[in-house]
């Protein structure tokens, strides 16, 4: 299913729904949002770690830009 497929179906699932509802479903998608981006932000570190590759901030700091 591609991405227009993707908002077509969630424009028909919202249509039938009170403001309450969409307002603690645009919460829900928040935290989903938050929690998706904390998962992924753990993942890059661990794997910047395991590589043993230096941060921005490192670089930075080795070029005297800190």
């Amino acid at each position: 299913m591609g991405m227009f497929d993707q908002f077509k179906a969630a424009s028909e699932m919202m249509k039938g729904m009170s403001p309450d509802q969409l307002k603690v479903l645009m919460e829900q998608a928040k935290d989903s949002k938050k929690i998706l981006e904390d998962q992924v932000r753990e993942l890059v570190e661990q794997e910047v770690k395991r590589r043993g590759l230096m941060t921005r901030e490192e670089v930075l700091r080795l070029l005297g830009r800190s």
